[in-house]
């Protein structure tokens, strides 16, 4: 009985002073969860090619390297979507396009 009760009284307070820390992680979102950018003309691409993408981003450490990998990656689709005949404005978002064209914008 003597050991059962230690035993018993040792997992309460292992699960006690874990609780702060379940809490904690409750209330916070994951550190991880970065906001994802949105890739110029991503329905154009598979998604092993946005995951590439989203890689050569990751591993980009200063802005002036993202800018070059985002250039990069638009002069490439903008390519891609002339030798399919596409009209190179079909990879800006809505909003944009129609700010371009001389639409209202919602």
């Amino acid at each position: 009985m003597n050991k059962l009760t230690t035993t018993l009284c040792g997992l309460v307070m292992t699960a006690l002073c874990a609780l702060p820390a379940w809490a904690q992680a409750a209330d916070e979102p994951p550190a991880a969860a970065a906001p994802r950018e949105l890739i110029y003309c991503a329905e154009q691409m598979t998604p092993a090619e946005r995951e590439a993408y989203r890689a050569r981003m990751r591993t980009a450490r200063t802005p002036q390297e993202k800018a070059a990998v985002r250039q990069a990656h638009r002069d490439e689709m903008q390519a891609r979507a002339r030798a399919r005949g596409m009209d190179a404005m079909q990879c800006e978002p809505l909003r944009q396009r129609q700010r371009l064209r001389g639409g209202t914008s919602p």
